[in-house]
């Protein structure tokens, strides 16, 4: 089967789509894959495009490529004709459709809509119920965690970087502000001393590391003030390491601040007990509320309110992560 991944410049939107095609993966031996990257021309041009496909969905034929030029700065044309197409993410989303059209082929969205017919696409794959006829609703986000790279990224890990391999290790997410959440002075405060206080209760080191979202006087704060209580601390604004999948093998429990549902999705997919921190100041909107009260009404996470941890007998549910969508595109897409 010859599968066209569509991406756009978001790592994150990149990595849910590498989830689904991983899925494919394991059930097709004889899997080709051709990648393109696209980038829109603005805002309006996205917004022409789709109502052109959500009207005039018969003008999408073998002609109308010549028209790509005025809707994206960067494109390309597909090498092979698919027989699928998967894309994440808004500006991907109306190609995948004008693609679908003219290759008379499935495909599939991974996310909402946003104001596109749901006729333009074989399937929509999100996180909860968002209402429509072709959707199938994951556990998870789609990403490509396994047990087998875990285990092998966090024996990389330990040797390059001299680890002890007895000591127990916690693992912490540090996001910033995003997804209507907002972290004040006062909350990262509050978040080294929760640290340091989980460090000696459960006699642990934390492996760390922030992101795009934080702050630099705030990762530059918290690479000081937790020195003696982490044994790895990766500042994402001065250098970016690839370091979830050691981080994650390495960890008993992952702590991941709320507002970044991808990582609080990857941190699940690990099988490891998970535990999102966030604040009292957030404005999240109704479907963010929604995804975080599904994972956990689903025994998947422990919300933390204000720093205070009660995680005693607590059963998780995280093993087996999308396994009834890897079971329909085994019958669907074979």
């Amino acid at each position: 089967m010859k599968v066209l991944v569509i991406k756009d410049d978001k790592p994150g939107h990149y990595n849910q789509t590498e989830g689904l095609v991983l899925y494919l993966k394991e059930m097709s031996n004889d899997l080709e894959v051709e990648y393109i990257q696209i980038e829109i021309k603005s805002k309006l041009t996205r917004k022409i495009l789709r109502f052109l496909l959500n009207t005039f969905p018969k003008l999408f034929t073998q002609n109308s490529l010549k028209y790509l030029s005025f809707f994206y700065k960067n494109y390309s044309i597909p090498k092979n004709i698919p027989d699928l197409i998967i894309s994440t993410g808004g500006n991907t989303s109306n190609l995948n459709a004008w693609f679908a059209k003219i290759y008379k082929c499935k495909n599939i969205l991974n996310g909402a809509l946003r104001g596109l017919k749901e006729e333009l696409f074989t399937n929509i794959t999100t996180v909860i119920d968002l209402g429509y006829k072709n959707q199938i609703i994951l556990d998870v986000a789609p990403n490509t965690i396994t047990k087998e790279k875990l285990l092998e990224k966090s024996n990389e890990f330990l040797k390059l970087n001299n680890l002890d391999i007895n000591q127990k290790y916690y693992t912490l997410l540090i996001g910033g502000n995003g997804a209507g959440y907002k972290y004040d002075n006062k909350f990262y405060d509050d978040l080294i001393n929760f640290v340091k206080k989980i460090s000696k209760d459960k006699n642990i080191k934390w492996l760390i590391t922030t992101s795009r979202r934080t702050p630099l006087e705030i990762e530059n704060k918290l690479e000081k003030m937790l020195k003696e209580y982490y044994s790895y601390f990766v500042a994402y604004n001065k250098k970016e390491e690839k370091i979830l999948l050691p981080f994650f093998g390495l960890s008993e429990a992952i702590f991941v601040t709320e507002e970044s549902s991808s990582m609080i999705s990857e941190a699940i997919s690990s099988s490891k007990k998970v535990f999102t921190i966030g604040n009292e100041y957030s404005d999240a909107d109704e479907n963010y509320k929604s995804i975080l009260k599904k994972f956990e009404l689903n025994n998947q996470i422990i919300r933390i309110k204000n720093f205070s941890l009660h995680d005693n007998r607590h059963e998780f549910n995280n093993k087996n992560i999308n396994c009834e969508f890897r079971n329909f595109i085994k019958k669907e897409f074979r």
